[in-house]
């Protein structure tokens, strides 16, 4: 018996990969250039850490949930039930 959440099921692993890796390639990269720029305005390597730079991660998760929650709907919407062939 196959549920009406099944078709989703690839698209939930995926997003179970690739998110964690969203979230802490958004981070790294903020971080990273934040300090840069700090760094530069004082013209000195010793600043403090950047602040802000989680909640602009949490971000860029939630607005990529949302867009690959998006596409995986109308995926599953546009595809077809059952191949040719192919009995469940």
């Amino acid at each position: 018996m196959k549920t009406t959440l099944a078709p989703y099921e690839p698209w939930f692993k995926a997003w179970l990969v690739l998110a964690p890796l969203v979230a802490y390639g958004s981070h790294f990269i903020i971080f990273n250039a934040r300090l840069r720029l700090a760094q530069l305005a004082k013209d000195s390597m010793d600043v403090p850490e950047p602040t802000g730079t989680i909640g602009y991660a949490v971000a860029c998760t939630v607005a990529f949930t949302l867009l690959m929650g998006a596409i995986a709907h109308l995926w599953v919407r546009h595809e077809p039930d059952s191949e040719e062939g192919t009995t469940d």
